[in-house]
């Protein structure tokens, strides 16, 4: 009997590394000489190798199956082979791989009279491609970037499934305006950012926005006596409550408004 170890870093999450290395009938593709492996039981594997031309078949047992953290098996009858792959995480995307097989090198190299040597390179070998087909996605349906893989807000989801709309956007606002719903910091309510450029006189071309084709379309949105001034602008000049302007009440031009400037309670 011969033992050899090799180890090999991949470019993917542990448990995706793990599920890939628990299920056997994936060892053909990366193993040397291994034509099948068949699942017969619950912790039992029959194989079916190709060993310098011929054909050997032998069952195996699954000795241990720890999650995401080592598997193992060995032959319970013909050759004796067992193997042992143990997994470390590296990182969130990365896992290292050690394996240490155990082989009777007269029965996988009869020919071979550096049977031990052959046998560490080709344990490398199989690593090696078991990484590469992990990697480049070919073995099993991995997701091996680092990136969260949930959609930010306003931004569009999966395909097949609808954008996620920015509560923020003008349409959004609209849209909470006619059914009734505030929402905080979205621009419109009872807070002061309603008022805040009341006066200002800017000019916004706010009808570009997505979900806006009219100045109709924020009728219901903008605070009382804000008015759309044509197609591409919003006037102010009104004040915060009743729509009245203050411009008639500052008649002595201080900036106040005096007793005889003041009307009546009804005024307000």
């Amino acid at each position: 009997m011969s033992m050899v170890q090799q180890a090999v870093e991949i470019g993917a999450p542990l448990h995706a590394v793990y599920t890939q290395l628990e299920t056997f009938e994936n060892y053909p593709r990366f193993m040397t000489g291994v034509q099948r492996v068949t699942r017969i039981g619950a912790d039992r594997t029959h194989w079916v190798m190709d060993v310098e031309g011929h054909r050997r078949e032998f069952d195996a047992r699954i000795t241990e199956r720890s999650l995401d953290e080592r598997v193992s098996w060995a032959t319970t009858e013909g050759p004796l082979l067992s193997e042992t792959l143990t997994l470390r995480p590296m990182g969130e995307t990365r896992t290292q791989i050690v394996a240490q097989l155990e082989a009777d090198v007269a029965f996988l190299l009869p020919s071979d009279r550096h049977g031990q040597e052959t046998l560490r390179r080709r344990l490398k070998a199989d690593l090696d491609t078991f990484k590469g087909l992990i990697e480049t996605g070919k073995l099993g349906d991995l997701h091996l970037g680092g990136a969260s893989s949930k959609q930010l807000s306003g931004t569009p989801g999966a395909a097949g499934s609808p954008a996620r709309s920015n509560p923020a956007s003008p349409a959004s606002v609209a849209a909470r305006a006619r059914s009734g719903r505030a929402h905080p910091g979205a621009g419109w309510g009872t807070s002061a950012g309603e008022f805040s450029n009341a006066n200002a006189g800017t000019e916004v071309d706010i009808t570009s926005a997505p979900g806006i084709s009219s100045p109709a379309d924020l009728d219901d949105v903008l605070a009382p006596g804000r008015r759309i001034g044509g197609a591409r602008s919003v006037s102010g000049g009104a004040a915060p409550m009743g729509g009245r302007s203050m411009g008639n009440r500052d008649a002595r031009g201080d900036g106040a408004v005096h007793d005889e400037e003041r009307g009546g309670d009804h005024d307000w």
